[in-house]
C-alpha cells in the first residue's frame, strides 16, 4: 500500500506545529532575556491613587525624597461653598481659603525611605465651612511611588 491522503495531512499538522512551537520559544526566550535585564520591571512602578476624601479632593500628589521627605497634595474645593482656614496635620496650605471652584496646594513633612519606594500615608485635612462657620475633615488615604 502507499501513502494515503491522510498521511499527508498528518505530515503537515506536525510541520505547522512545530513551527509554531519554535516561534513561541523564540518569544519566551527574548521575554526572560529582557525581565533578567531589567527591561520588563514594573514592581518598582506604583500606580498612584486615593481612597476616601469629601469635600477637599485631592486632584494630584507627589512625595519629593529628600531631608526631610514631603508630601504636596493638591486639593479641589467639592463643597459648593467658599471654604477657609485649611490646614493639614503638621503643614501647611497655599492659600488657606478656597473659592467654590478653588483648589489649594499643602505641603507636609512624611517618612519616606528612598526615591521609587511605596509610599502610603493617612491624610486629615480641616477646613472651616464660610456659611457657618463650623469646621470639618475631609479624610483618606494617598499611596504612590517616591519622587
Amino acid at each position: 500500500m502507499g501513502i494515503t491522503m491522510f498521511d499527508n495531512r498528518g505530515q503537515a499538522a506536525t510541520e505547522y506545529l512545530m513551527t509554531y512551537g519554535w516561534a513561541i520559544l523564540v518569544v519566551l526566550v527574548v521575554g526572560v532575556v529582557l525581565w533578567q535585564l531589567g527591561l520588563l520591571d514594573f514592581a518598582g512602578r506604583e500606580l498612584p491613587g486615593h481612597l476616601g476624601f469629601s469635600v477637599l479632593v485631592p486632584l494630584d500628589w507627589q512625595t519629593t525624597y529628600g531631608s526631610p521627605c514631603t508630601l504636596d497634595i493638591q486639593f479641589s474645593n467639592g463643597a459648593g461653598e467658599n471654604l477657609s482656614r485649611i490646614a493639614i496635620g503638621g503643614g501647611t496650605c497655599t492659600p488657606d481659603s478656597l473659592g467654590q471652584a478653588g483648589t489649594t496646594v499643602c505641603t507636609m513633612p512624611v517618612t519616606c525611605t528612598g526615591r521609587g519606594d511605596r509610599f502610603e500615608y493617612d491624610v486629615i485635612a480641616l477646613y472651616t465651612r464660610n456659611a457657618t462657620g463650623e469646621v470639618f475633615q475631609s479624610a483618606g488615604t494617598i499611596w504612590g511611588s517616591v519622587s
